[in-house]
């Protein structure tokens, strides 16, 4: 009887860990596919117990709002009606993007400002760029020194239009174009909508475009 028990429990062990093992799988496929992840450049690791003893054939993952790719985040874990939420820690490695050189505020950044380098993805801050083309051109609010990771809330993008600016706004209609002038009521960049005061203090909606003129469809 004891031989018994304790096979018993040396056979629930193994069929946790097989599960937990299938469970890490299905994690796998989901962030593959969900997010083109290279499976031999991340890790999964479970931050909490499994409390499941099986898992679905079918199972399928939600994320929580403050998931940002990689470190630790909280997921949902639906198996038919039931569910179950996961911490779950990933842990990366890949490209991102960092500064060559000293970038001083307020410089509108450039190709030649930017090098790419390889790294730990989940040690790096919130919202670093992993492509350039995602950092050129936009404006950095405070000095950026050389390699260091550059994110987007040191970063914005390059406003053609800024707050106060007199602005040519143009009015179309389907057959007419009425020009007149106004003022910007907040910056923005090219094919951005933004607020703009027309000289008899009608405020409107816009779309700047490429000369930086405020278009108003009709």
């Amino acid at each position: 009887m004891k031989l018994a028990k304790i096979f018993f429990i040396l056979l629930f062990n193994f069929a946790y860990e097989t599960n937990a093992n299938d469970l890490i799988s299905h994690l796998n496929i989901f962030f593959k596919r969900e997010y083109s992840f290279n499976i031999n450049n991340f890790r999964i690791i479970m931050d909490n117990s499994f409390t499941r003893k099986q898992i679905c054939k079918k199972s399928s993952f939600l994320l929580s709002h403050n998931f940002y790719h990689f470190g630790l985040f909280d997921i949902l874990y639906i198996c038919g009606k039931q569910h179950e939420h996961l911490k779950i820690k990933l842990e990366a490695i890949g490209k991102y993007v960092v500064a060559n050189k000293k970038i001083i505020r307020g410089t509108k950044i450039n190709k030649s400002d930017l090098i790419r380098i390889t790294g730990r993805l989940d040690k790096l801050p919130n919202g670093t760029y992993l492509e350039k083309k995602d950092v050129i051109n936009r404006i950095n609010v405070r000095d950026i020194l050389p390699f260091q990771p550059i994110t987007s809330f040191i970063t914005h993008k390059f406003w053609i239009i800024k707050i106060n600016q007199k602005v040519t706004i143009k009015f179309k209609g389907v057959s007419f174009e009425i020009i007149t002038i106004g003022r910007a009521l907040e910056n923005g960049s090219i094919k951005e909508k933004i607020r703009v005061q027309i000289e008899n203090g009608k405020v409107v909606s816009g779309v700047i475009n490429e000369i930086g003129e405020i278009v108003v469809i009709l």
